[in-house]
């Protein structure tokens, strides 16, 4: 079944004095990238953060964000203040020299390097085991959702396989049909041209002449592979493990061989059934480019 790249989870634990609030963001990309955002006090357990979302996740980009506060006796950071009146007093300085009002906003300054301190935070082997289970809630959470878009996929791409069929069904209809009517044609120019100029023809020149364009324009080649393409797509729809790669591929293929039929067909009307797959195909590599 596959698996949608876009997602959101979260999850928030408690233990002891401490809060860990987890959340996960996931879109699309070729393949997986991590980009991971935690409290300052647990900037040493990104690794092993990072390695918990591989567990999970094989493509997408992937934004980890994890926030620890503190309810104890001690607060989770310190105000740096002798630092923080040097910001103001520096920025009032500026604003005098330019001649502008100086209205500064607190929360501003205290997003400058260095204002805001974090305490030292014990990591017990508890706290570090919590700070675990919350990223794994969220990506389950996650997973949840992926579960859930992916299906609505598979329903959209069985709709579009279908559909695709009954066009490439059309065409096998009428590919037949394309060479008895390019011999009547032919046959039809040569007698107007002997009738008109008094030439003479033999039947096996206008036999090797038919025999040269149905060769040209068979089709039955490219309509097998294709339709094999489409049975494989399927497969890869019900397989265990999400299998974006291979329908990105597939889906290539498909489109390899619709244009060869579109090129040898030379049929106006085999040509509006190629045009409606390629709209089909199209569909396809854009919901393709969401599964993971």
């Amino acid at each position: 079944m596959p698996l949608s790249m876009t997602g959101h989870g979260q999850a928030s634990l408690r233990y002891g004095d401490c809060s860990v609030d987890v959340e996960v963001r996931a879109v699309n990309n070729r393949y997986l990238k991590i980009v991971p955002k935690v409290s300052e006090p647990l900037s040493g357990v990104e690794p092993e953060l990072e390695h918990i979302v591989r567990d999970y996740l094989r493509r997408g980009s992937v934004t980890l964000s994890v926030r620890m506060t503190n309810f104890g006796s001690q607060q989770a950071s310190l105000v740096n203040q002798d630092l923080l009146r040097s910001y103001l007093t520096e920025a009032k300085q500026v604003a005098d020299d330019l001649l502008i009002p100086f209205h500064p906003e607190l929360s501003g300054f205290l997003g400058l390097p260095g204002v805001v301190q974090p305490q030292y935070v014990d990591l017990s082997e508890g706290l570090l085991e919590a700070i675990r289970a919350a990223c794994r809630t969220s990506l389950e959470d996650l997973q949840n959702m992926r579960r859930a878009e992916g299906e609505a996929m598979a329903a959209k791409f069985r709709e579009y396989l279908r559909t695709l069929e009954d066009n490439l069904n059309y065409i096998a209809t009428r590919s037949p049909q394309v060479s008895v009517d390019y011999q009547q044609r032919l046959e039809q120019r040569v007698r107007l041209a002997v009738e008109s100029r008094g030439l003479e023809i033999e039947a096996i020149d206008l036999l090797r002449e038919i025999t040269l364009f149905c060769d040209r324009s068979d089709i039955s080649e490219e309509r097998t592979r294709l339709a094999s393409h489409v049975d494989q797509f399927r497969q890869a729809l019900e397989a265990e493990e999400s299998q974006g790669r291979r329908l990105e591929f597939l889906t290539q293929e498909m489109g390899r061989e619709i244009n060869t039929i579109g090129a040898k067909a030379n049929d106006a009307e085999i040509s509006t059934y190629v045009v409606a797959i390629k709209t089909i195909l199209e569909q396809i590599r854009e919901l393709v480019q969401n599964v993971e």
